[in-house]
Parts: C-alpha cells; sequence; structure tokens
C-alpha cells in the first residue's frame, strides 16, 4: 500500500512538473507575440519585424537570466528600449506613444 501511495504521488508531483514547463513560453514566442502586437498597431516592414523579434528574443533572454542583477537587468532594458526605438521611424515611434501599455510590454 505504501508503494501505491509512493507511486502515485511521485506520478502527480511529475505531471505538475511538467505541465508547469510546458506553459513557459520560451523567448522566441515571446518576442513575436511582442512583435505581433506591435505590428498590429504599427505598420512594420517584413524585414524590419524580423529585426525586432531577433532583439526581442535577445532581451527575452537577458531578462530570463537569474544570474544577473537587476541593475544588469536595469542597463539591459534600457539598451533594448533604445535599440527598438532607433530602429522606428520617427512616424512608427508617434504611432507606438499613443499605445503606453504596447511600450511597457515591449521595454519591461
Amino acid at each position: 500500500m505504501k508503494k501505491v501511495i509512493a507511486l502515485v504521488t511521485f506520478l502527480l508531483a511529475f505531471t505538475i512538473n511538467v505541465n508547469a514547463q510546458e506553459k513557459k513560453m520560451s523567448a522566441q514566442e515571446s518576442a513575436k507575440n511582442d512583435i505581433t502586437a506591435l505590428a498590429s498597431k504599427v505598420k512594420l516592414s517584413e524585414t524590419l519585424q524580423q529585426d525586432l523579434i531577433t532583439l526581442m528574443t535577445m532581451k527575452h533572454e537577458t531578462m530570463s537570466d537569474a544570474t544577473l542583477s537587476k541593475e544588469k537587468k536595469e542597463n539591459a532594458r534600457q539598451a533594448y528600449e533604445h535599440k527598438l526605438m532607433s530602429g522606428l521611424s520617427p512616424e512608427q515611434r508617434n504611432q507606438l506613444a499613443k499605445y503606453p501599455d504596447l511600450l511597457k510590454q515591449l521595454t519591461h
């Protein structure tokens, strides 16, 4: 009986762990979601979208790095925000400024 309870407990714990890992999005998926949201509000060329996906993938990987201090993450966040904004034209930046929630999503 003890073995059955131990086995059921083990299987339950394993199943919960697997489900928790599946729910986490990869940096690539998160970046694609961010750029899709941006492209729905601001007109972007296909080339710019691909470049921004690469940038946002790097951002998500950096922000998920548990070894970085808060200060380094904040410096990296500011650098990624600057790179994002420098990749957009003035017109695109003005369009993005109309959506502060989206801007916060992209830069944090």
